[in-house]
């Protein structure tokens, strides 16, 4: 592949990555890491792209999930 090609398509994913964070945000806009951090991952959206979104750590939106996580067992078992 020539240098230009890959320069597009370096471009090209860069700007996807950006529309995915707006569209990200926009979709949790008012809400906390905390409701927001299981729905994003579920999209498939990994904890440091959800960390640039709330501007925050990978590590904070992990804790987040894990207790998202550990909530959503205990309900479960109800």
């Amino acid at each position: 592949m020539s240098k230009e090609i890959q320069e597009t398509l370096k471009t090209i994913e860069k700007q996807l990555a950006n529309i995915t964070n707006l569209l990200a945000y926009q979709m949790v806009e008012g809400k906390t890491l905390a409701e927001s951090a299981p729905v994003l991952r579920r999209l498939g959206i990994t904890p440091s792209e959800i960390a640039a979104i709330f501007g925050s750590t990978a590590g904070a939106v992990s804790v987040r999930l894990a207790e998202a996580k550990k909530k959503w067992s205990r309900a479960k078992r109800k």
